[in-house]
């Protein structure tokens, strides 16, 4: 079950990101932007305002005049602004540099508004048109998954959803090996990231590393940059954190008792249809297992507690379990940056966390690699 991290959304079509690398290449100077609009449905003397991404710094004013606005300016890099017309409460997205763009359209709902001028907006439609949709659909399946109402269901969807999901993350790749150079390049991988509850950092990295040139220079790289050091903790290869949280008869349980086994943290609720649909199959791994120097260590997001202990007695979840009742703010999920359940951490006798989210045939094929 997902819990939304809004990293991405500040404007009515979706985005915001987060991104960046360790060096910067140096924006050549470059002459400036000329943006012209004709929009029949502006009001006349109405202002139009250019600014950036986060909607505070203005580059540039014009006032509309015979249907017509100018707006002049420089910028030092090619990336995401916003044209603002406070008359008609609208706004635009527009992706540019020091270009000369040209804006028309005559819809008062701006529906039929087209951008020219600007190679790096349409790099952003087609994102908009051909790669978001396909993620919709991934979106979509995961919604099915959580109210599926057997195992067979599930597994049905489950194939829509990998099938989905396989063919958003290839156009990803597509985009990036034909426009590494693009700042939507940096806003296409903000965007993948923030809303796949995986959250694959390696994934995330090693795409990362791939971009070159504006891309680099854009507001999304430099968010990036900012969460992939935000979220090495809890990633494969890291060190596992200690925490302490109490178990179900109120007992303060540590982590750190449990040094020198191999560990997996189960993060549930008693809430998450699928945790729940899951269950059994870590019930299975775990009498499979739990004599070969392997436990669990469940963790709940829930805040009551009747509903809580209700579900491990009837789950039968016999390892131990632990929670502060405080929902999303779960103090270890929190920890952990944990924005979806059912989630697992897999650790070592040492202490490194050596998997993540193993689900089903995965996570005893992984136990059997490691415990046999």
């Amino acid at each position: 079950m997902k819990r939304f991290s809004i990293l991405l959304l500040i404007f009515p079509l979706f985005i915001q990101a987060q991104t960046k690398t360790a060096v910067k290449p140096v924006a050549k100077p470059v002459p400036g932007f000329i943006i012209t609009g004709k929009i029949k449905s502006i009001p006349e003397k109405s202002a139009v305002i250019l600014s950036g991404f986060n909607g505070t710094d203005t580059l540039a004013k014009a006032i509309v005049k015979n249907g017509t606005f100018i707006l002049k300016g420089n910028v030092k890099n090619t990336d995401a602004r916003i044209i603002t017309f406070p008359a008609q409460q609208k706004r635009i997205v527009l992706f540019m540099g020091n270009n000369t763009v040209a804006i028309n359209g005559s819809s008062e709902d701006f529906s039929d508004v087209t951008i020219t001028g600007s190679p790096s907006n349409f790099d952003y439609d087609e994102f908009l048109y051909d790669i978001k949709p396909l993620n919709d659909y991934v979106s979509m399946y995961r919604n099915q998954l959580q109210y599926t109402a057997s195992k067979e269901a599930a597994d049905s969807v489950m194939i829509m959803l990998n099938t989905a999901y396989n063919i958003y993350q290839s156009s990803i790749d597509r985009f990036l090996s034909r426009k590494s150079n693009s700042p939507v390049a940096a806003l296409i991988l903000a965007y993948s990231y923030d809303t796949d509850p995986n959250k694959d950092l390696f994934l995330l990295q090693k795409r990362f590393e791939n971009l070159t040139g504006d891309a680099l220079l854009s507001q999304f790289a430099e968010n990036i940059h900012t969460v992939i050091e935000k979220d090495k903790i809890g990633a494969i290869g890291s060190k596992a954190l200690d925490f302490i949280q109490k178990d179900t008869a109120g007992n303060n349980v540590s982590f750190a008792q449990f040094k020198g086994k191999y560990v997996l943290i189960d993060f549930w609720a008693s809430w998450c249809h699928p945790c729940r649909l899951e269950n059994p199959n870590v019930v299975a791994a775990y009498n499979k297992f739990k004599d070969k120097n392997f436990t669990i260590l469940g963790v709940s997001l829930d805040r009551e507690r009747r509903n809580w202990v209700y579900a491990i007695n009837v789950d039968s979840l016999s390892w131990t379990q632990v929670s502060d009742l405080q929902f999303w703010d779960n103090a270890v999920a929190s920890m952990y940056g944990i924005r979806a359940i059912p989630q697992n951490i897999l650790i070592d006798p040492e202490g490194k966390i050596i998997a993540k989210n193993l689900k089903g045939e995965e996570l005893e094929q992984k136990l059997a690699e490691v415990l046999n």
